[in-house]
């Protein structure tokens, strides 16, 4: 059901999510679904959040995976207050619920200390590095200084090593273009090693009329890909459709994700 709702809100989802997800029954695993960061409202300082991103973009540079969630205050666990302060618990809860399109290191940060979870594998690595962490205040710009810095000794340590299993998923847009003109085609990706390669494959019927490959780069959701092609003037006018399927570096990838391109 949330794979829906991601598909169905699109982009327009990412700027208001942490508003929006509040009122559904967990605000967290609606935000990290297209979001490595979730902290708690009201929100901590800009420059303190900022820390928080970059250390984590700084984890995926280095390959490798992370999602953190900070929460200040049983408001910010939605419909399950019960589980604020047992981070241990918490992180389980939310890992299950993000496991479709996640599968890795996942950090909470609670006034009562740090969760952690892995889909069930084992986290004694993480864990030896959060466990001499301390929480320094309670305040939500408190927990999320905490968080950047857990995020950054875990990177540090080589904490995060941790397979991913979970292929891309892939959101596409119908086109439309004349011929002899170029169409662009646009389309999100959203893989949890951030980082995939695409093959489109572009058909009129059984024919194949082009395969565009496009090299391993940045895959982030709220980021739209735009890739060009040009029309052939000799086709006829009607319907095509463009084909995708996204890789991810460990070789997981989609089934084909198909959508009209009407040539004029």
């Amino acid at each position: 059901m949330r794979l829906l709702l991601v598909a169905a809100l699109a982009v327009a989802l990412v700027a208001g999510a942490a508003e929006t997800a509040r009122a559904d029954g967990d605000p967290a695993s609606d935000v990290l679904y297209v979001s490595d960061v979730f902290v708690p409202y009201p929100p901590p300082s800009k420059a303190t959040v900022a820390t928080l991103k970059r250390n984590v973009a700084a984890a995926f540079a280095k390959r490798y995976r992370i999602k953190v969630a900070v929460v200040a205050s049983p408001a910010d666990l939605g419909a399950v207050p019960e589980l604020f302060n047992k981070p241990t618990q918490y992180a389980k809860f939310l890992g299950q619920e993000l496991s479709p399109i996640f599968v890795g290191p996942l950090v909470i940060v609670m006034p009562a200390g740090f969760g952690i979870f892995d889909g069930g594998r084992p986290v004694a690595a993480e864990q030896a590095v959060l466990n001499p962490l301390e929480i320094t205040g309670k305040s939500a710009d408190a927990l999320t200084g905490t968080a950047a810095t857990a995020a950054q000794r875990l990177t540090a340590a080589g904490a995060l090593r941790s397979k991913d299993i979970r292929p891309p998923q892939v959101y596409t847009q119908p086109a439309r273009g004349k011929r002899g003109s170029t169409v662009r085609l646009k389309y999100s990706v959203l893989d949890d090693s951030e980082r995939t390669r695409e093959v489109i494959r572009i058909s009129a019927g059984r024919a194949v009329k082009a395969v565009l490959r496009i090299p391993m780069r940045s895959a982030v959701y709220q980021k739209p890909h735009v890739v060009t092609w040009r029309v052939p003037k000799s086709l006829k006018p009607g319907t095509l459709r463009f084909c995708i399927v996204a890789t991810d570096p460990p070789g997981n990838h989609n089934a084909p994700v198909c959508t009209p391109l009407t040539v004029r």
